[in-house]
């Protein structure tokens, strides 16, 4: 056995409080975290839950739906998103979720750092964040992955020890389904990892096997803990199972065309595996090959392949690398290194909020092209790309679509669809019926053609990122320059 010394102690942590420092601070610098519109509407979600003291429960935003029944299944993350914006502007949203991701990392690599050498810790770590990169950005998964990772140790950890998982982790399935929709992840991963703590136990599998049924039922029961009660608890699986999804770029397959972090993690991993030939058990591995089965049917499961898998493999991996025995008290290198990251999180945090971010156009920031159309056009229908709803919300223009796609459902997304591509009958039909007289799209958008084509449509505006087109029955309001509609909020920060 290889012996674990200080040395070794102090690289494991030392090079986790790195990783950890990196990720949080290209939440600070980086633009591309704000490379979503979601940002935009979850923000403005948690600005009404805020003003109003209460949860939604219904629409507010949209033009179409506006009072219809709404599972807010990511309350609590959209107030702290909100607080944070209250607080420092888009500084502080930048500062929240680099927090959770730099948490995520010293709790993940700290784990490992208690079970592998310091470059075996450092490259598993490594794999797992680069799954997870391509989600980085600032919306509420990011906010609930402390959660996933302490659930997912504290389930392997029970397996590993054959008993059932500590009572401790309720609370944290609480927290978790008032965060984000992914803890239903948590609640099927214990079906797995029950099984096989009763597979791996002699003695009183029985025994064992209720005391796991009984922690899942304190799960389900932990979950049921939020605003919406069964609503919050079926609003993911319902979520799955809309059949519109698979045209939302996050739930369409993974792109092996291109060059994506995922796929090279995936390779490495399975190089490694297979070079030290490593026996990892049948029921983790199973789950991992539904994990990356999903990934590559819904890029976006990438995000929980990058956490659960370095923590379901763990334990392999030091059985043939060689396992260590630890000799030396962490404690006081753990206290140092969170002291350390807590120290460089505030003075980061501090210089960021110094030097607030100011958000620019980009594909789902079409900032220049709202600022181009006058008050009294944007006050009237309009039809928009489904990346600019978040957008359009959080400026006050009530959108008739946007990505809340489990609150619009399928059939509404289907028209939506049609009409972006252009097919005269559902944009004849969708257009009268929702007296439609302004149009927000992107330049790649069939709709952009055939209204460059139709009498009575022009060109308001135009650059890379949007196209907005006047109809007739706007014309002469469009024709005066001005700003957004008078309820617009304009706040720049």
């Amino acid at each position: 056995m290889q012996v674990f010394d200080r040395s070794m102690a102090r690289e494991t942590m030392a090079l986790t409080l790195f990783a950890a420092l990196s990720v949080f601070v290209l939440a600070l610098a980086s633009p591309a975290i704000f490379n979503d519109g979601d940002t935009w509407w979850h923000v403005s979600a948690g600005q009404w839950m805020l003003a109003h003291r209460a949860v939604l429960d219904h629409d507010v935003f949209s033009r179409a739906f506006m009072g219809k029944a709404w599972t807010t299944g990511e309350w609590l993350s959209e107030v702290l998103m909100a607080a944070a914006y209250r607080f420092a502007g888009w500084s502080g949203v930048a500062v929240v979720t680099g927090c959770a991701m730099a948490a995520t990392v010293m709790q993940l690599g700290l784990w490992l750092g208690r079970r592998l050498d310091p470059l075996p810790c450092l490259v598993v770590l490594v794999l797992g964040i680069a799954c997870v990169m391509p989600d980085y950005l600032a919306r509420p998964h990011i906010l609930a992955l402390p959660c996933l990772t302490v659930w997912t140790i504290g389930l392997s950890e029970a397996a590993t020890a054959r008993r059932a998982p500590a009572w401790w982790l309720l609370p944290v399935m609480t927290v978790w389904a008032n965060l984000h929709g992914s803890f239903a992840f948590g609640l099927a991963l214990l079906i797995p990892m029950a099984i096989e703590s009763a597979l791996a136990c002699k003695d009183n599998r029985v025994r064992l096997l209720l005391q796991w049924g009984l922690f899942a039922a304190g799960a389900i029961a932990a979950a049921l803990l939020n605003p919406h009660g069964f609503g919050g608890l079926a609003y993911p699986f319902e979520l799955m199972g809309m059949q519109s999804l698979s045209a939302i770029g996050e739930w369409q397959p993974l792109d092996l065309r291109y060059f994506n972090t995922v796929e090279v993690a995936a390779f490495a991993s399975a190089f490694f595996l297979l070079w030290r030939g490593v026996r990892v058990p049948p029921v983790r591995l199973l789950v991992l090959i539904a994990l990356f089965h999903q990934t590559l049917v819904h890029a976006r499961y990438g995000l929980i392949l990058g956490i659960a898998a370095p923590v379901l493999l763990v334990d392999a991996l030091a059985e043939a690398i060689g396992r260590k025995r630890q000799t030396v008290e962490t404690r006081r290198f753990q206290a140092a290194a969170a002291a350390t990251a807590a120290a460089a999180l505030i003075i980061g945090s501090v210089f960021r909020i110094v030097h607030p971010i100011e958000r620019v156009a980009g594909p789902a920031s079409p900032i220049p092209a709202l600022q181009a159309v006058p008050a009294s056009l944007a006050s009237q229908p309009v039809f928009n790309n489904y990346a600019f709803g978040g957008y359009l919300i959080f400026r006050g223009v009530r959108p008739l679509v946007d990505s809340r796609a489990d609150f619009y459902g399928d059939a509404w997304l289907d028209d939506y669809w049609q009409v972006v591509s252009a097919n005269d009958a559902a944009v004849e039909r969708v257009f009268r019926k929702y007296r439609v007289t302004w149009t927000m799209l992107a330049p790649d958008d069939p709709l952009v053609s055939l209204l460059d084509r139709r009498p009575g449509w022009h060109r308001v505006f135009t650059d890379r990122y949007a196209v907005v087109h006047a109809g007739p029955v706007s014309t002469a309001a469009s024709t005066r320059p001005g700003t957004t509609s008078p309820n617009v909020n304009l706040a720049r920060r």
